[in-house]
């Protein structure tokens, strides 16, 4: 019974190791020897398999042993290390393409040379805020404005002296309006800025004020300093029109009112 034994534990594919009571070996399987030959000659065979063990307490005629159970794992280490490794290139595939998609937005909705909305956001955005206001009966209010004598710049210093007078202009904006104001390059030299919640109609002219102070002070361009002035029309929702295209043009009609008026000057206009 023994030899049959001894021959079932030799052909299984684990390790055996029977202790006795002394922790002395008693028994090993063919299995094990494998095993711990190659731990010895580690550095020539580069063995880096990886092992369970299993103990159980064995009682036979009073006396007491120990079955040590070495159970091979390698192939799931690997399999979970590959898992891991998918896991992290998927993880690294989803953040590349979540950054382009920022990108794709932000080429699709903000204007490339200012980074301000451009026209497809401002008429979404517009939309939403026009709904905003009828649903609240609320003010909104719309500045059309325009770089006085931008023509000129371009023609006497050069369009990329030009697209950096645009990109300043976009900026002084930004920094002129209230936090939820919204600033768009609508085209060219002209730029859009969308005021909701507006309380009163005469509400609009701190921004104006502001576009007017940070405008007072000569520009200083690739070592050119130059004057900077911005003609501007605006009006309201439901005042003067009760749809986008409406305000648009009702703005865009008092801003070359205002340009007619005081062109070399920063100013604000709007039509009774």
């Amino acid at each position: 019974m023994n030899k049959l034994l001894y021959q079932v534990l030799d052909n299984l594919n684990e390790g055996i190791v029977i202790l006795n009571e002394y922790l002395q070996i008693m028994y090993w399987n063919y299995y094990m020897e494998d095993v711990t030959s190659c731990a010895i000659h580690k550095r020539l065979l580069n063995n880096s398999d990886y092992f369970n063990m299993k103990v159980t307490r064995i009682e036979n005629e009073g006396k007491h042993f120990i079955q040590l159970e070495f159970i091979n794992v390698t192939s799931q280490f690997n399999q979970i290390k590959q898992l891991k490794s998918y896991v992290n290139q998927l993880w690294d595939t989803n953040r590349n393409l979540k950054e382009k998609e920022k990108t794709i937005q932000k080429m699709a909705y903000y204007d490339k040379l200012t980074g301000v909305a451009n026209r497809s956001l401002f008429y979404e955005v517009s939309a939403s805020l026009l709904a905003q206001a009828k649903r609240n009966k609320s003010l909104l209010g719309l500045m059309f404005c325009d770089v006085n004598k931008f023509k000129s710049i371009n023609d006497t210093y050069g369009h990329e002296f030009g697209d950096k007078v645009l990109i300043h202009v976009a900026k002084l904006l930004e920094k002129a309006v209230r936090k939820n104001d919204v600033v768009c390059r609508y085209g060219g030299d002209e730029f859009l800025i969308l005021l909701p919640d507006i309380k009163e109609i005469d509400n609009y002219d701190i921004v104006a004020s502001r576009i007017e102070e940070l405008t007072r002070k000569a520009v200083r361009i690739q070592n050119i300093t130059i004057p900077l002035s911005i003609s501007g029309g605006i009006s309201f929702y439901p005042i003067d029109a009760d749809s986008i295209d409406q305000l648009i043009a009702k703005a865009d009609a008092a801003m070359y009112a205002a340009k007619q008026m005081k062109g070399m000057e920063t100013y604000f206009y709007r039509m009774d």
